[in-house]
């Protein structure tokens, strides 16, 4: 008989409690609908309390969490429409909750009952709030990207993509934002990621907003920057080829030193190939892509700049000289391009004063040869250096070789100004 008694005292104690759940998530839903001075700080402690309990499984009790945090962006919300103070922080937040509570709601909802049918009751309400919502998981990525909060403006970004692909939301998808708005708002978060310095989030958003149509350019551009850090060529050489084969020929704007603006074909992708190809020794390609580079786009110095050192480095003295002077051709005042000619010749007036100091042991006979062999070259490369530092008077490299020249030359004068310069 005692044993009979304490199952009907336990039976009658589970009721007990599952009558208070359910009656604390009744409180939270009142307190939260209240028309004047709703207390959703109650609400959402009374919510969390039931969601603790035995209605951690009830369906209900995960759709008024979710209500909850809706009413209080709506209210949030409307202040700041109507001009009034409204804590943002907190409403985009109660956004973000609301979300994954809704979620929950859903997956429950959508449970076969005991005669194995789904007859969901809240996903009519949660779909509407949710398309309602659209605009303001936009804008909360906004305002959370403007204060740093990059995985905050992430996370309202992927919300705002991530409604669209839930199974659930497919009868109203005619109701959902236009295509272009997802495109741009998958290279939002992209941004948000990449600045958020997570690399893995990073590369798993720009490769979703890969191929979606919107800054493709870019989204080509920080994908490379990523496979570069990470020192993974294979997939870098991939990205960039492609790359190169979709925005090689795209026209963009370029900053010269001096602050103007012109345009050019894009060639980020071709030049990070060049130098790829010239650290593996791999000059043949290098050349090659270079010299398709070049062709489509002929009036562009840098690149008869670049084409310029890499014969440089194979010792094509002549044909380095004849592409940096292409390159002051189309642009005189390119001071990298008049460094580079500059020390051509003086490399090889050093070369040949080396040479020459090696051959001829009388003094009177070396100074005869240096001045019909060397002088001439350091002559050749002065204009140059000094055209140069006039350009970019910090570059030290310029400094260096006027000092040298004017030195070989018994220029006194203008040695003592370079050294003035140097700090010497």
């Amino acid at each position: 008989m005692r044993k009979t008694l304490l199952t009907a005292s336990l039976l009658l104690l589970s009721a007990t409690l599952s009558f208070g759940q359910k009656a604390l998530v009744d409180q939270a839903w009142t307190l939260a609908k209240k028309t004047e001075k709703p207390d959703f700080k109650t609400a959402r402690t009374t919510i969390q309390q039931a969601l603790a309990g035995e209605s951690a499984e009830d369906v209900k009790a995960w759709y008024v969490a979710g209500n909850i945090e809706q009413r209080v962006f709506e209210k949030e919300n409307s202040q700041a429409q109507f001009g009034m103070a409204a804590q943002e922080n907190e409403m985009y937040q109660a956004l973000e909750n609301g979300y994954k509570y809704y979620r929950k709601a859903v997956a429950l909802d959508t449970l076969p009952n005991a005669k194995g049918k789904v007859k969901p009751k809240y996903i009519k309400n949660i779909q509407k709030d949710l398309l309602s919502n659209s605009d303001g998981y936009i804008q909360g990525g906004v305002y959370f990207f403007n204060n740093q909060q990059y995985l905050k403006a992430y996370e309202m970004w992927n919300i705002f993509i991530e409604i669209r692909e839930l199974p659930f939301m497919a009868n109203v998808a005619k109701d959902m934002p236009a295509d272009s708005i997802y495109s741009m708002l998958e290279y939002n978060a992209a941004l948000a990621a990449l600045n958020s310095g997570d690399k893995d989030l990073t590369m798993k958003a720009l490769l979703r907003a890969k191929g979606n149509g919107y800054e493709q350019n870019n989204v080509y551009k920080f994908i490379a920057g990523q496979y570069e850090e990470a020192r993974d060529t294979t997939n870098l050489v991939a990205i960039l080829n492609e790359g190169n084969e979709l925005f090689g020929n795209l026209d963009v704007e370029a900053t010269r030193p001096d602050g103007t603006t012109f345009m050019q074909k894009e060639n980020y992708y071709s030049l990070r190939l060049i130098n790829i190809y010239i650290a593996a020794n791999d000059y043949d390609k290098a050349i090659a892509t270079l010299n398709a580079v070049v062709a489509n786009d002929p009036e562009n110095p840098e690149l008869w700049n670049v084409k310029g050192q890499l014969l440089e480095a194979q010792k094509d003295v002549a044909g380095a000289i004849a592409c940096f002077e292409k390159a002051l051709e189309l642009n005189p005042t390119f001071a990298l391009a008049l460094g580079n000619m500059g020390r051509m010749y003086f490399n090889q007036a050093v070369e040949k004063n080396n040479e020459l100091s090696e051959k001829i042991t009388n003094t009177a006979d070396f100074n005869a040869a240096k001045e019909a062999e060397v002088l001439p070259l350091y002559r050749q490369a002065l204009p140059y250096y000094e055209k140069a530092h006039q350009l970019d008077a910090n570059e030290r490299e310029y400094m260096v070789a006027l000092r040298s020249i004017y030195y070989n030359l018994n220029d006194g004068k203008n040695l003592k100004l370079i050294e003035m310069e140097m700090g010497f």
